[in-house]
């Protein structure tokens, strides 16, 4: 409610704003533009989209990557293109979609593009905001992460992100390690496996790796085996290394090898039996875009060489180039958008067997 409410109060003060309308392309007009630059030989499409992104000069960026690694990602693409002046924003992915909709419902095209994970994309898709762009970036995507290839080209796969089990190796030795995810309902993990509170993104994994039933069996039993609920994966994961908790059911790998690539002794491990679940962040343009070349190059540019090194230099997961830590035989789930239904259904059951925060 505090969000929606939020998000309300945003579409009155820019709406109530004296800021000038902007002029746009209608969204029938950008998709037509995106699509003939489609058609273009690629060295010509790369000419014609920058010599307009050259006019434009300007873009306007949300970016739900937050802080310095935000900031790295747009000062590289800007030593890039020093003709583009980027106005960046970073916000969670959840306040950034509902930014998103505020503005446009507002009437006020201020957002280019931004990023979210494309489990959380659902709400925006629904609405009918965003442009298509094909684009042949997507080819230089590894075989074993086309899956987050969007057919209708709403978004472009960038990066992805690991939702999977890991442990305190002080706490827990490798052979009473758990191997899959029903492992964590074992008796002895009763009251050490953390997980944040109820995430789309981590429901969304489970129900395609499991399906629902599975899935509904796999909460009850967690439930059952009294986890403990802390908003915040950094935090966590802080938490468990210093050995507050011994298992984590739901965290980004990266967090935990990013404390043993500062300290070797960290003692943090990672399960490599049980599947990972993977799902891409992506890059979206608004249909109103005001700068649809400048915002096209972005785009582009997040699949170029410097990008995918940067999202490999900050243990990310790149789509073009081998992954920083994980083996190439991982086993992974990938997935995009589960349907509304099927998500309320997976947060009612989680709400019912797990509850809500503690």
């Amino acid at each position: 409610m505090r969000k929606l409410v939020c998000a309300l109060t945003w579409v009155v003060a820019v709406a109530a704003s004296s800021w000038p309308c902007f002029s746009f392309a209608a969204d029938a007009s950008v998709d037509q533009l995106y699509g003939s630059l489609a058609k273009l030989p690629a060295d010509q499409r790369a000419k014609r989209i920058e010599e307009g992104a050259r006019k434009e000069g300007k873009l306007n960026f949300v970016h739900t990557w937050r802080g310095r690694n935000a900031r790295n990602h747009v000062r590289l693409f800007e030593k890039r293109y020093p003709f583009l002046k980027v106005d960046m924003g970073d916000l969670g992915s959840q306040d950034a979609a509902e930014r998103f909709i505020a503005e446009e419902t507002a009437g006020r095209h201020l957002t280019d593009i931004l990023t979210l994970g494309v489990p959380d994309m659902a709400v925006i898709l629904k609405q009918n905001l965003l442009a298509r762009f094909p684009t042949p970036a997507t080819k230089k995507i590894l075989k074993q992460y086309q899956g987050f290839i969007d057919p209708e080209n709403r978004w472009i796969p960038w990066y992805w992100a690991e939702h999977g089990i890991s442990y305190n190796t002080n706490l827990i030795k490798p052979d009473k390690a758990p191997k899959t995810w029903f492992d964590l309902c074992k008796p002895e993990f009763k009251g050490q496996v953390s997980f944040d509170p109820s995430e789309t993104r981590f429901l969304a994994g489970l129900y395609v790796m499991m399906g629902e039933e599975k899935t509904k069996e796999w909460l009850k039993c967690i439930g059952q085996n009294q986890p403990i609920i802390q908003q915040g994966h950094t935090q966590r994961m802080e938490l468990m290394l210093t050995g507050d908790h011994a298992l984590q059911g739901d965290n980004y790998f990266y967090s935990g090898m990013e404390a043993k690539k500062k300290d070797p002794k960290a003692p943090f491990a990672m399960v490599l039996t049980a599947p990972i679940l993977s799902f891409a962040g992506g890059m979206i343009i608004n249909k109103n875009t005001q700068n649809p070349h400048a915002s096209a190059l972005f785009v582009d540019w997040t699949l170029s060489e410097d990008s995918q090194n940067l999202i490999n230099g900050i243990l990310r997961g790149p789509l073009t180039v081998k992954h920083p830590f994980l083996p190439d035989n991982v086993k992974l789930v990938t997935y995009n958008i589960v349907s509304d239904e099927i998500t309320k259904r997976l947060h009612e059951a989680w709400n019912q067997y797990i509850g809500r925060l503690k």
